[in-house]
């Protein structure tokens, strides 16, 4: 990931509405109510493994620019969820979707994850990203699917959620048997235009108590045989021992547990979300692994003091633990 595919801090407040008093919605753009999310089906085209981005859609991508941006909370609608991880993915302009179709048009820039990305939220719950507008396909004579977003929705804490988000004025949103469900009236958001492209607001309510303290701060991951609670929240045959030393100024050592041979994804992310660097990307045999980082980022700057995340992935699972920087 280069500079071009990370919003600038000035363009994310300006777009998604935060101010200097925290993240901030236009009231008019919110809900009526304080319900759930709710679930909405899979579809064929998910790939598991997209890079993490704000920007989906390079520059010359054919279609509108579209920014959604939002903030994930528990389900009184007002306590943040920080680090949930917005899995987003969707077709081009034309109505088809790149890896599992030959698309005749888009992806100038030959990606292999074209219109495709993960986001993190933020510690206010705050999450952005920018694509453009996906267009309407066929799926039968005269049956179209009306214009889409698909999301899976995975909290620290609680069970993800896949869903998909729609457009209000969209001539097929009444005869599609996803969008015309009862239960998606509050994933029918309307769009605002601005300079910088079609705006939308997509508040995600997640079925987690905001007693749960998991949501609330970040609990660095251990070694689930050592801990029930941990037992609890953490898939089995996948661990991450907190970094040590921690906090470190040069370097820190990451160890990490698997109980077979799988790809792993471990990258490092500051506190607004922003990937950092990526440790490792490749497939690592059963047993102990033990991963150096040295404090810096992809282009082998060194990062400024601070909190940063750590993020390990499988196919099994997840784990999240933070570590703290000292120049």
């Amino acid at each position: 990931m280069n500079d071009n595919k990370i919003i600038t801090r000035r363009k994310f407040l300006q777009i998604g509405g935060v101010s200097t008093a925290g993240f901030f919605v236009p009231r008019y753009l919110f809900g009526s109510g304080c319900d759930d999310t709710t679930p909405d089906f899979l579809g064929p085209f998910w790939e598991e493994d997209a890079p993490y981005r704000t920007v989906l859609a390079s520059s010359a991508e054919p279609g509108h620019r579209l920014i959604i941006s939002g903030k994930v909370t528990a389900n009184d609608c007002q306590t943040p969820i920080p680090n949930t991880i917005v899995d987003v993915w969707h077709a081009n302009d034309a109505g088809c979707y790149g890896i599992f179709e030959n698309c005749e048009t888009g992806n100038p820039e030959d990606d292999e994850y074209n219109l495709r990305g993960r986001v993190i939220s933020g510690l206010n719950g705050e999450y952005v990203f920018e694509t453009i507008k996906p267009g309407f396909y066929a799926v039968g004579p005269d049956i179209y699917r009306p214009s889409h977003i698909h999301l899976m929705i995975t909290p620290i804490a609680g069970d993800s959620i896949i869903t998909q988000l729609y457009f209000e004025g969209d001539d097929y949103i009444d005869t599609d048997p996803g969008s015309s469900n009862p239960n998606a009236i509050n994933r029918i958001i309307p769009l605002q235009e601005t300079e910088s492209g079609l705006l939308g607001v997509f508040n995600i309510i997640l079925d987690i108590d905001p007693s749960d303290k998991m949501i609330n701060g970040f609990y660095p991951v251990g070694p689930a045989r050592l801990s029930n609670y941990h037992n609890r929240l953490l898939p089995e045959g996948l661990w991450l021992f907190p970094p040590y030393p921690n906090p470190f100024n040069s370097s820190t050592n990451i160890k990490i547990e698997l109980d077979r041979s799988t790809t792993v994804l471990l990258s490092v992310f500051d506190l607004k979300g922003q990937w950092i660097n990526t440790l490792v990307k490749r497939r690592l045999h059963s047993g102990e692994h033990s991963i150096r980082w040295d404090g810096k980022n992809s282009s082998g700057i060194d990062v400024p003091t601070g909190e940063y995340i750590v993020i390990l992935q499988t196919p099994a699972g997840r784990k999240v633990s933070k570590l703290t920087v000292l120049r």
